[in-house]
């Protein structure tokens, strides 16, 4: 199982969490009369809370140290997604302080907790709700995709160019760590395993590249760089010596 993916089972959790806990709040506060137990959807409300912070600040701890230790810059997406998470941690600490200490400032609470609610529902959909929509509901859709791209008569017969692959050591180290910076975010270069895209371990190995179906040779990966196939994001800032320091490191895999 993909980090993404146990990403994304965190996050329907977290989400069911939370369309409870505004369901408690509605039925305690928002009625005459509730329908059920007041004292024992408090009691839910705040062990659910609990709960929900737990699963909070661990997935927060590995995603940040991923990021340290990755060095990866963020895409746009994924600083939205940054932005709604720390607005989740202010906006909790803002109610845990009216609730604790400034009561004067308690019936605020009932405006936060929704704010909380939309707020973190824009940092799951970011995150673990993005990674659905691309894998399709985490179906291998992989098949349709290659029968469609040549249904449309877009297959191509590329041969290898005279782009020539560099292998001395500098070029390689330039080329991991260029990775790791840009591309570790969505490809494992350690395995096989798909994640956000395909794993590469082995890529200029294989045949064909894994989704393009395109002959696995450096122009083809540089023109996956500048022009992706499928849903990748384009590369085209690199230069050119950057793509070939990139595809020596794969090379090298």
């Amino acid at each position: 199982m993909s980090i993404y993916y146990a990403k994304t089972i965190i996050s329907v959790f977290m989400v069911l969490i939370i369309l409870f806990n505004v369901f408690a709040m509605l039925e305690v506060f928002g009625r005459g009369e509730t329908r059920y137990d007041a004292n024992r959807l408090k009691k839910l409300h705040r062990i659910n809370g609990y709960f929900f912070i737990l699963l909070y600040f661990s997935v927060t701890y590995f995603c940040l140290r991923s990021i340290i230790n990755g060095q990866m810059e963020l895409s746009p997406r994924s600083a939205f997604h940054t932005v709604f998470a720390l607005a989740v941690i202010l906006l909790i600490a803002l109610k845990v302080s009216f609730i604790r200490g400034y009561r004067q400032f308690y019936s605020k609470v009932l405006i936060i907790g929704p704010v909380i609610a939309l707020t973190a529902l824009g940092m799951i959909g970011t995150s673990g709700g993005y990674y659905l929509l691309v894998t399709r509901f985490h179906t291998d859709r992989t098949f349709d995709e290659i029968r469609e791209y040549k249904d449309k008569g877009m297959e191509e017969k590329t041969e290898a160019t005279g782009l020539k692959v560099k292998t001395d050591p500098e070029s390689i180290k330039r080329g991991e760590k260029l990775f790791i910076t840009k591309c570790i975010s969505c490809h494992d270069f350690q395995s096989n395993k798909a994640g956000i895209g395909p794993g590469l371990k082995g890529l200029l190995k294989n045949s064909l590249l894994p989704i393009s179906r395109r002959p696995a040779n450096a122009e083809n990966i540089r023109r996956q760089l500048r022009q992706p196939f499928s849903r990748m994001p384009s590369f085209d800032k690199l230069s050119e010596d950057e793509v070939a320091d990139i595809i020596a490191f794969l090379n090298a895999l």
